[in-house]
C-alpha cells in the first residue's frame, strides 16, 4: 500500500496547464501539495522526513519531469500558426465560386435537342438548336436570341423549302466574314448553317450548300 507521506510524481503526459480551465493542472497541484506537506513535516519533526539529499533528489527528478513536460505541448506561437492557417483554408472556402449546376444541365441538353419545324415567321426560343425551316410560298424570317445573352451558343438551320431564310435583325456575319447582314439561308431546300454568337453578332461558321460534293 503506498504511503500518502511519500509524494506521487504525476506522469509526464499529463499537461502542467488544464487546456480547459487555463489552471494548473489537479494532479500537478496534488502533487506540489503533497511535497509541502512533505516539507512541513520535515520541519516540523525531522525524524519523520526524508534526508536532504533524497528530498533534493527528489525535487531534481520532478523539476527534470516538469521540464520535458513541457517540452512536449506546443507552443503559443505554433498555435497561433495553426490558427492563421485555418483562417486561411476558410477564406479560400468562401471565395471559390459556386457552380450552377442548373445552368450546365440546361447547356448540356440545348446541344442534344430534338430538331424543331417551323412553319411560319419565329422566335428560338431557349433550348432549341436544331431549326427546319419548312414555311412555303415566302421567305421565312428568324429572330435569334440576343448575342450578348447566348455567348457561345450554336445554332444550326436547315430548308426544307425552296425559300430564304433571314434574321428579322442584322446580326449575322456571313461565312466570309465583313459587316453583319440578315442572311442565313438561300432559298435551296436542303442548305444548312451554322451560327454561334460571339457576343456581338450571330457568326456563321458553317455553310453546306444541298448540291455540294463532300469529300472525306
Amino acid at each position: 500500500m503506498p504511503n500518502p507521506s511519500v509524494p506521487i510524481i504525476t506522469p509526464p503526459r499529463v499537461p502542467l496547464v488544464d487546456p480547459r480551465t487555463g489552471m494548473i493542472d489537479r494532479a500537478w497541484y496534488l502533487f506540489f501539495l503533497s511535497l509541502n506537506t512533505v516539507a512541513t513535516a520535515v520541519v516540523d519533526d525531522p525524524a519523520l522526513g526524508p534526508s536532504p539529499d533524497s528530498l533534493i533528489a527528489s525535487y531534481d527528478a520532478a523539476l527534470q519531469t516538469l521540464a520535458q513536460d513541457v517540452g512536449t505541448q506546443p507552443s503559443v506561437n505554433d498555435l497561433l500558426s495553426q490558427m492563421a492557417e485555418m483562417q486561411k483554408q476558410i477564406e479560400a472556402l468562401q471565395v471559390q465560386p459556386v457552380i450552377d449546376a442548373g445552368a450546365i444541365s440546361v447547356a448540356i441538353a440545348a446541344l442534344s435537342t430534338a430538331p424543331v419545324t417551323k412553319t411560319a415567321n419565329f422566335s428560338v426560343a431557349p433550348g432549341e438548336t436544331w431549326l427546319i425551316n419548312n414555311k412555303s410560298g415566302s421567305t421565312c424570317t428568324v429572330t435569334l436570341p440576343t448575342p450578348s445573352a447566348n455567348t457561345g451558343r450554336v445554332l444550326r438551320f436547315q430548308n426544307y423549302q425552296a425559300q430564304t431564310l433571314v434574321s428579322a435583325s442584322s446580326n449575322v456575319v456571313p461565312l466570309v466574314g465583313g459587316a453583319a447582314g440578315t442572311a442565313i439561308l438561300a432559298a435551296v431546300a436542303g442548305e444548312t448553317a451554322t451560327l454561334v454568337s460571339d457576343g456581338t453578332s450571330w457568326i456563321m461558321t458553317q455553310y453546306v450548300p444541298n448540291n455540294v460534293l463532300l469529300l472525306e
